[in-house]
This record gives C-alpha cells, sequence and structure tokens, in this order.
C-alpha cells in the first residue's frame, strides 16, 4: 500500500512539474488529461476500490463530473466581476445547485460503495485537489526571482 501511495505521489509530481512549465504550449490538454489518470488513481486507491466496485463506480462519478462541470460552464463564476453586488447571489445560486447535484448522486453512490467510501470520496478529491495546488504552486515559487 505505501509502495502504491509512493508511486502515485511520484507521478503526481512529475505531472504537476510539466504542467506548471506548459502553460506555454500546446500541452494544456496532454495535462489536464494527466491530471484526471491522476485523479482515478489517487481516488482508487484513497478507497481501496474493488474491481466489481470500480467497475461500477466511474461511470457514476464520470456522469456526475460532467454534470458539474456542466454547472460550472453555466453560471460562469470564474469570468464573474467579484465587486459585483449580483455575484454574491450568483455564487449562492451556483452553491445550492451544486449541492443539489451532490444530493441527486448520492444514492447512487451510495448504492454502489457504501455510505463510508461516500464519505472518504468526499474528503479525498478534496485532499487531491489540494495536494496538486500545493504542488503546482510550489513549483511555480522556484522561478527566477
Amino acid at each position: 500500500m505505501k509502495q502504491i501511495f509512493m508511486a502515485l505521489a511520484a507521478l503526481l509530481l512529475i505531472s504537476t512539474a510539466s504542467y506548471a512549465q506548459g502553460g506555454h504550449g500546446g500541452d494544456h490538454g496532454q495535462n489536464k488529461e494527466r491530471v484526471e489518470a491522476l485523479r482515478v488513481a489517487y481516488i482508487t486507491n484513497a478507497l481501496q476500490l474493488t474491481p466489481d466496485e470500480a467497475q461500477k463506480f466511474w461511470p457514476v462519478y464520470n456522469q456526475f463530473r460532467s454534470d458539474l462541470k456542466t454547472l460550472r460552464q453555466n453560471f460562469k463564476l470564474d469570468a464573474a466581476d467579484e465587486t459585483d453586488p449580483s455575484y454574491v447571489d450568483k455564487k449562492l445560486e451556483y452553491d445550492q445547485k451544486k449541492l443539489d447535484l451532490q444530493k441527486k448522486y448520492r444514492p447512487q453512490f451510495e448504492a454502489v460503495i457504501g455510505p463510508k467510501k461516500l464519505a472518504l470520496l468526499l474528503s479525498s478529491e478534496e485532499k487531491f485537489k489540494q495536494e496538486l495546488l500545493r504542488r503546482m504552486n510550489e513549483k511555480g515559487d522556484k522561478g527566477p526571482k
């Protein structure tokens, strides 16, 4: 188990390093694919999915992520003016719709992986995101000063 985690950590480090450096080429799609592959490995390892669970889990998870991506695109909060008074209302509406989406998928996830692994999924997604950002920031801080 430790060896798998160490290999995954090394792969994450290599991937984020190339992701951080790839911002000036056409590698964005390739880097995105690497990050998604790392996400799959990280979550599979964190949840300790059996082959049967993985076969049932990933289609549900991928559909959830697709719906979440559509939601983000519809709200376009990234491009929103955060000083605009209506931003707060938009952000709260987005957060509510995201929560509604999570509630919608909860029974499907619980049917496939159970409530304990669902709780692990939520925390492992956040941990993966934090680790990815930390490593990208770490690589960005080592540039010329």
